[in-house]
């Protein structure tokens, strides 16, 4: 049976929450997301309460992520600044979290890794996405969309390759998903990200502005993600590899977040917003 101190200890040594005072403006380049559906009662071991991981309507399955994917950021703020690049790697888990007596849809961020020094800086201390600067390779042309992370924690390290000529919208045999568009529903079709500190026992919430999706399945790939490998083998988390999602040239707002307390709630009790098939 997996511990509290252990799971709090997981969350600390993965990185930082804290609030983030001023909302950040980016430019997707590509993003692709890996999507592992899982019991719902192994992935709540990586979930503090009050917060619940949505189900993948009736079937007892949640979903742990790994994103992969290149952005300029362009504003912090109202202010526009020079394009700054970075090239990322994010493990998340979809769920549903409590703020002002509402279930909002979110993402929980468990890492997060960047190439570039100024968003870890200001992204592992003023939000919480437990970012850390790490090196990358990127390789981006009309075949392949590659990245490779070296961490400096190596539970972190990542590689990814995706084959271009593999993207479209039919449904792979794998996804438990009707189609692309169920599967973007529950995936990406969110009210923004969130995560939880144990020092300070607060929630935190962020909401997202996001565009009109043109996302396509990606069926030919490799990769080797070693938290991913990690959480599976320490959390026996009975993983199945549902699907790969592709998009590109998408434009984002990411909002300020603020650290809060809400009353807790089971695990086991119910959302009271729609869960997504």
């Amino acid at each position: 049976m997996i511990r509290t101190d252990e799971i709090e200890s997981l969350h600390k040594r993965l990185g930082k929450v804290w609030h983030q005072p001023v909302s950040v403006g980016s430019f997707t380049n590509k993003r692709l997301t890996i999507n592992y559906r899982a019991p719902l009662n192994k992935l709540r071991q990586l979930i503090p309460q009050p917060i619940v991981v949505e189900e993948i309507e009736n079937t007892g399955m949640g979903v742990i992520s790994q994103c992969v994917c290149d952005f300029h950021v362009t504003n912090f703020g109202a202010i526009p600044i020079p394009k700054v690049h970075t090239n990322e790697m994010l493990c998340r888990i979809s769920v549903q979290i409590p703020k002002n007596g509402e279930m909002l849809r979110a993402y929980y961020t468990l890492r997060s890794d960047t190439s570039s020094w100024l968003l870890g800086l200001l992204g592992g201390n003023f939000s919480h996405f437990r970012k850390a600067t790490s090196e990358f390779d990127m390789r981006d042309d009309s075949k392949i969309y590659e990245l490779n992370c070296r961490a400096t924690d190596s539970i972190c390290n990542g590689h990814f390759k995706g084959y271009l000529a593999s993207l479209s919208k039919d449904k792979p045999q794998s996804t438990v998903f009707a189609d692309v568009n169920a599967a973007t529903d529950f995936i990406y079709q969110l009210d923004g990200s969130c995560a939880y500190d144990f020092k300070s026992d607060k929630l935190s919430f962020q909401h997202i502005d996001y565009p009109e999706w043109d996302i396509q399945f990606c069926h030919e790939y490799e990769y080797d993600f070693s938290l991913l490998n990690y959480l599976f083998e320490t959390f026996d988390l009975q993983a199945e590899l549902d699907c790969v999602l592709y998009m590109e040239q998408v434009k984002q707002t990411w909002g300020t977040s603020w650290l809060y307390r809400e009353s807790k709630m089971s695990q086991g009790e119910k959302a009271t917003s729609p869960r997504i098939s």
